[in-house]
């Protein structure tokens, strides 16, 4: 896989990562498996506490690792191997405690609840979205009462077709410089 086709590769898996559901109070980190008709398997790590947000996905070009600072509405997408980052602004959809994933995307497409099923050991509400740009295609969220987190999300759209799964959820303290953009990193752009 060449350069630009795993970090497109890696940017569309971020978009439906993102359109997850994160909590003020959730703090934990997991392993996560991709599984991509057009990228083949990837796996890393994601780490959260409340809406921030660290990702880190092993891809045939090297690790790459993407930080959300929500408070900063800032998103930054790492290289690790080469220390150079792209800053983005953090316009992704979150949800608040206390919002509703219906209410929250009802302007994006069509969302409906298919009810629960129990994931990796968590209580989920399961919710299609499909969306009204048809570029985008459908999503699968599989989203955890008690983390308010995805742990299972399943997306379809004419350009790929992807399952990503998180498994061994460690509900523990993390550091706040996990999401802290590192020194010595230089800034790029595409």
């Amino acid at each position: 896989m060449n350069y630009r086709k795993g970090f497109g590769l890696f940017l569309s898996i971020t978009f439906v990562f993102l359109v997850a559901s994160l909590s003020d109070a959730a703090e934990f980190s997991a392993d996560m498996t991709i599984q991509s008709a057009t990228g083949g398997d990837l796996t890393g790590r994601v780490f959260v506490k409340g809406n921030d947000l660290r990702q880190e996905l092993d891809t045939p070009v090297g690790t790459q690792t993407t930080i959300i600072d929500q408070t900063g509405k800032v998103m930054y997408v790492l290289l690790p191997g080469q220390k150079m980052y792209m800053e983005m602004p953090n316009n992704q959809v979150t949800l608040d405690e206390g919002e509703r994933m219906e209410e929250k995307f009802a302007d994006q497409g069509e969302v409906t609840n298919l009810g629960t099923e129990t994931v990796e050991g968590y209580l989920c509400d399961i919710f299609r979205i499909v969306y009204k740009d048809k570029g985008l295609g459908e999503v699968t969220v599989w989203v955890s009462r008690d983390l308010n987190y995805p742990v299972k999300i399943y997306m379809d759209n004419p350009q790929d077709k992807a399952t990503i799964l998180y498994t061994n959820f460690s509900e523990e303290k993390l550091g706040d410089s996990l999401f802290l953009l590192p020194e010595g990193y230089q800034k790029f752009s595409m």
